[in-house]
């Protein structure tokens, strides 16, 4: 079962807006379109109506989009002011989000290729080097806890994941600092 995310207090911290960010990025859409779309590649989000019309709203005033001809319905276009927030988003949440409890750092992840190769690869071996910290904690615990697995199987769980995950994001900074790895322009 999943738990939603908590209830923002400020629409713009708000989990759809780095997503609809990232759609904009792409091309101008109305409001309609970003609900179709944000239900298409992010599901586990669970975009409601309301509340994407809500947030171009709040992400209108805020001068992060404007309107885009006269279309009717009228979509929207991501501003300058926008594109850097959307930026400076992809790396607070790929910092700061927990990866295990919190969907935004999924998201950021998934708009990794919109920031310079050299700074998604400091971000993602600076993350790595956290979850190996991790794994070195919990793996530390379970070798003083001398009680059995079954006892402590979902830390066995998490040790695990914590151990691929690091692997995982090294490998794909060493793999983008290559260049085997290019975001798509």
């Amino acid at each position: 079962m999943r738990y939603p995310d908590p209830v923002p207090t400020n629409a713009l911290d708000n989990p759809l807006v780095l997503p609809m960010l990232g759609l904009l990025v792409e091309t101008p859409r109305h409001q309609y379109a970003l609900l179709r779309e944000l239900r298409t590649r992010y599901p586990f989000l669970n975009p409601k109506t309301s509340t994407v019309y809500t947030l171009v709203g709040t992400l209108t005033r805020n001068g992060l989009v404007e309107p885009d001809g006269d279309g009717d319905p009228q979509p929207v276009r991501l501003t300058e002011a926008g594109l850097a927030d959307f930026r400076e988003r992809i790396e607070r949440q790929l910092r700061d989000a927990d990866p295990n409890l919190d969907s935004r750092f999924l998201i950021a992840l998934a708009y990794l290729g919109a920031l310079p190769p050299e700074r998604a690869v400091t971000l993602l071996r600076d993350r790595a080097e956290r979850v190996r910290d991790q794994h070195h904690e919990l793996s530390a615990t379970l070798n003083n806890a001398a009680l059995p697995e079954m006892h402590m199987i979902e830390v066995h769980f998490l040790v695990s994941r914590l151990e691929h995950d690091a692997a995982w994001l090294a490998r794909t900074a060493a793999r983008i600092e290559s260049g085997d790895l290019v975001p798509p322009r």
